[in-house]
């Protein structure tokens, strides 16, 4: 039971890990989709820091956009045709009718640029108000689909007359008077707000003049387009209108009572600069946050387009951030308008880590048997939260060295970190001359998540002899090997009942890591050196100041003593490891003049 619990685990870790990171978005008030999408690194991405820096660079990636994707919203145009509408004007547009036309036909434009609206439909009011026919098909369509012929046919065919009806010809003829009654122009709204099955609905309301017509009506025709949902953005064009006047509502309650906007243009030849306000879409900008520490833009050479777009647009980002050990939170927000403005944020959390391996560098002297050497291996990184430092699985190898592939032991199961991210490993040094040189020690970890970044450290430990053998001289057997002839009477410091008057010695010599340390013999007398001998040699040493110092066999094949060495001063006993160390001298005593 346990293994198969382990297993679905790891399965749901897996298949997690496996599934599709989904951008985040908003939707604009005309619609439009605001999205972003931080694309790399997404949640658990695990990254390694080496050892000896402090930080590295971590590429950050991702798209964002607006207007793209599937259109969510339907789009109402209310337009004043009384018959103050036939006279006046406006920079560059001439009657006023003439600039509402100009307005409308931008708004369509911007409309289908968007990539938020799907479908478009047109109310005219005067005294009474009338839906128009969208589509050139047979019937009669509140919708149509179509930006680029119908929309601009059914607006282009709006008129009015001073002191006589205004209305819209195509696709259907439709008469509705000459003075201004907002309550018309909102009950005929709505009909058209409830044929959309979008999800947003967008009303333009434009006036060039304040209600003087349909009494208490207007509040009930207001309460009704407001139970749809529909934002209704009120529009005061020129001097004869206002946001607030009339005697039959106003462009302000309307505004206030859909969550819309009221905008007051006193030039009509001025209605198309609050386009964009009213519906065009714009990706404004790209801000990239870490740790909580405070939004900054993207650099503008790290996105593809240049900001800010005008939507519908996709754009693309890389970035890079400089990050050290931990947890690290990254958050990137998109801003956008369209009917107003708002931003959205996609947020990943991300891991470094950091392998070190200590001491980065150890001597120790070799000894006779059992020296260990110890490394300490830490994971530097989050101690808690979903990707902590412990339980990781160090790796430890001697990859040269005299104890090159030698086996260790660990201070945990598996060689798995602590919960501070330590983990020991200790071995064995092999002992002797072979056990002399440089040993480099190499500790790795994987990381968890699917990339599986490896990272490796090294150290080394230097194993040294720098310890001297130790010579010693002892009295020994004579030449035929069964007597060790007594010492004198004579006393010298050091030598307990006298000298070797016979000057037989044994010359032995030890050494923690040499097991055959050379032996020498010098004549103090001469400077004469003897040697080398192997420890165990056997010698008669003698004393003579007007001798030829020499080193000559002393009692055929069979002498249990191997040399006669004659020297002019004492016999002074050193020896040499393999190492090159020496020993200081021992003295190996025999009476002068010689017997």
């Amino acid at each position: 039971m346990k293994r198969l619990l382990v297993f679905l685990v790891l399965f749901i870790v897996v298949l997690g890990m496996a599934l599709p990171v989904t951008a985040v978005e908003v939707t604009l008030p005309n619609g439009a989709t605001l999205d972003v999408f931080l694309t790399d690194p997404v949640t658990c991405t695990e990254f390694l820091v080496p050892d000896g820096q402090d930080t590295i660079s971590v590429d950050v990636s991702g798209t964002a956009s607006v207007g793209v994707g599937e259109p969510d919203a339907t789009i109402v145009y209310v337009v004043d045709v009384s018959g103050s509408t036939d006279t006046g004007g406006g920079t560059g547009c001439t009657p006023v009718l003439e600039c509402e036309l100009d307005f409308f036909n931008g708004l369509n434009t911007a409309a289908d640029s968007s990539g938020s609206i799907t479908d478009t439909g047109l109310v005219v009011f005067a005294s009474a108000a009338a839906t128009a026919d969208m589509q050139s098909a047979g019937g009669d369509q509140l919708l149509t689909t179509d930006f680029v012929t119908e929309v601009p046919t059914v607006i282009n065919s709006i008129f009015s007359q001073a002191g006589g009806d205004g209305g819209v010809i195509q696709y259907a003829p439709r008469n509705v008077g000459v003075v201004t009654n907002f309550a018309a122009g909102l009950q005929q709204a709505l009909p058209v707000v409830q044929a959309s099955t979008e999800g947003n609905i967008i009303v333009i309301f434009a006036s060039d003049g304040e209600s003087n017509s349909g009494g208490a009506g207007f509040t009930t025709a207001l309460n009704n387009l407001a139970a749809t949902g529909a934002t209704i953005h009120s529009v005061a064009i020129g001097t004869g209108s206002s946001c607030t006047g009339g005697t039959d509502g106003t462009l302000q309650a309307m505004a206030d009572a859909t969550g819309g906007s009221c905008t007051e243009i006193l030039d009509p030849g001025n209605l198309p600069s609050i386009i964009p306000d009213l519906i065009s879409t714009e990706l404004t900008s790209l801000e990239i946050e870490v740790d909580g520490g405070g939004a900054s833009a993207i650099p503008a050479g790290d996105i593809d387009t240049s900001l800010p777009a005008a939507g519908a647009v996709t754009v693309a980002y890389i970035t890079q951030l400089t990050l050290g050990p931990g947890d690290h939170v990254i958050s990137v927000t998109a801003t956008g308008s369209g009917g107003g403005e708002d931003d959205v944020t996609d947020t990943q959390t991300i891991h470094l880590y950091q392998l070190t391996l200590e001491p980065a560098t150890a001597d120790n002297e070799l000894g006779t048997s059992g020296q260990t050497h110890t490394v300490t291996a830490t994971l530097v990184g989050p101690l808690d939260g979903d990707a902590p430092v412990s339980d990781r699985e160090i790796t430890f190898n001697i990859l040269t060295g005299p104890n090159a592939g030698t086996s260790g032991t660990c201070s945990s199961a598996d060689c798995a970190t602590d919960a501070n991210g330590e983990v020991t490993f200790t071995f064995t040094a092999a002992q002797g001359l072979a056990g002399l040189g440089t040993d480099t020690i190499q500790a790795s970890v994987t990381l968890n998540d699917p990339n599986g970044e490896t990272g490796t450290v090294t150290v080394v430990k230097n194993w040294l002899d720098t310890t001297p053998p130790a010579p010693v001289c002892t009295e020994t057997v004579n030449p035929a090997g069964k007597n060790v002839p007594p010492a004198g009477s004579t006393t010298l410091p050091g030598a307990k009942g006298g000298q070797n008057e016979d000057g037989l010695y044994l010359l032995t010599a030890t050494d923690a890591v040499d097991p055959e340390p050379e032996i020498f013999v010098l004549d103090t007398g001469s400077g004469q050196v003897f040697g080398p001998f192997t420890s165990d040699t056997k010698i008669k040493y003698t004393e003579d100041i007007t001798a030829t110092p020499e080193q000559k066999s002393i009692g055929g094949p069979k002498s249990a003593v191997a040399w006669h060495i004659i020297g002019t001063g004492d016999a002074a006993l050193y020896a040499v490891d393999a190492s090159g160390n020496t020993a200081e001298s021992v003295f190996c005593l025999v009476p002068r003049p010689p017997k």
